[in-house]
């Protein structure tokens, strides 16, 4: 089947996420707790089968880790994992190449998608590739977080696609290959080691020649 679509994760696949942990270093430590419990909440989130208001299960679950009061966690969420954290991407920079690799793409009359687990905000504004996408979206807004199914299928549908359609690209083995392979989607994976894993069609380190390193998805079967 042809592939109509490619769509991308943010954190660690737009960008190298060393580059990203090296300019996180003082937010982290001057919010540890704060992360480590929001980390753990998060993992936590993931294990739900039906979360019908996401943000309120969220701050719950923060709530009762950091023993607070609703109110206080969901303000914490707010200011410093969707705000404050966010100002961290105007000083990084994305792979080498990006821009014209999606510009690549589009010439080629593919839709372009952008999906993550968190809020995208400004980043791709940041990352100066904000005019490129068909769909921009956070598996929130479905109620779950990868590897849960549902965010890609809702991803496919925005895309106007089947899943078998389209190629999802990111960074993580247990998040966006495992899940992006469970919808049926095609998936490439970025490592900058090279490492390749059984549910990646397909693996790169960097995005300088993107477009003809996944000529071969694109052709179908």
């Amino acid at each position: 089947m042809a592939i109509k679509a490619v769509a991308f994760d943010i954190d660690g696949t737009l960008y190298p996420n060393r580059r990203m942990m090296f300019h996180s270093i003082p937010f982290l430590l001057s919010h540890f707790t704060l992360v480590k419990e929001f980390n753990e909440a998060r993992k936590d989130l993931r294990e739900l089968e039906d979360v019908s208001h996401f943000r309120q299960a969220q701050a719950e679950l923060f709530a009762k880790r950091m023993n607070i009061s609703l109110d206080e966690a969901v303000e914490i969420i707010e200011k410093v994992f969707y705000t404050k954290w966010e100002l961290i991407f105007k000083r990084v920079r994305p792979f080498i190449g990006l821009q014209r690799e999606l510009e690549n793409l589009k010439a080629r009359g593919l839709k372009l998608g952008v999906m993550s687990d968190f809020p995208v905000g400004k980043k791709l504004e940041y990352f100066a590739v904000d005019g490129h996408w068909d769909v921009t979206m956070s598996s929130e807004e479905t109620g779950y977080l990868k590897p849960h199914i549902r965010p890609f299928e809702v991803l496919a549908e925005k895309l106007g696609c089947r899943p078998e359609e389209v190629i999802y690209v990111g960074n993580s083995y247990k998040y966006d290959m495992v899940g992006a392979s469970a919808a049926g989607m095609k998936t490439v994976y970025v490592n900058w080691k090279g490492k390749k894993i059984p549910e990646a069609d397909l693996t790169i380190t960097n995005f300088r020649h993107f477009s003809r390193d996944i000529a071969f998805l694109l052709e179908g079967e």
